[in-house]
């Protein structure tokens, strides 16, 4: 079974995704549990708790703690989570803003995006 922890500020961001990753799992045969948390403080909480997930679905800006602290957070744990996340940006300016210029080689989408704009990223990660 795959967890996918998804953080998202955005509750509709939340209720959009998780059955989107449930179709996407259908489709694949793939067996998924879905982790919501709305920062990176709470999403780092359950990675201390529970280990890396399978896949990370990880909003740049929120508040408490974005997506660029929740890195580093990791990182510091000796977490190289990078090749499994999916970023998920609003705003043009925000991967290379908040993140550095490492952030743009890693997959992300920019909301809104669409089911199979999201499949599709999925897809590239999963098959790493």
């Amino acid at each position: 079974m795959k967890r996918i922890l998804t953080i998202d500020d955005n509750e509709l961001v939340q209720e959009i995704l998780e059955p989107m990753l449930d179709i996407w799992a259908e489709e694949r045969q793939l067996p998924i549990e879905i982790i919501t948390a709305s920062n990176g403080k709470e999403a780092l909480s359950w990675v201390n708790q529970h280990s890396a997930p399978d896949l990370i679905l990880l909003d740049v800006r929120m508040p408490i703690m974005d997506g660029a602290e929740f890195l580093r957070q990791t990182a510091l744990l000796g977490l190289d989570i990078k090749p499994f996340t999916l970023l998920l940006t609003g705003y043009a300016d925000d991967l290379e803003e908040h993140l550095g210029t490492d952030a743009l080689l890693m997959k992300h989408l920019r909301k809104p995006f669409t089911a199979p704009e999201l499949f599709q990223a999925l897809d590239k990660l999963v098959s790493k």
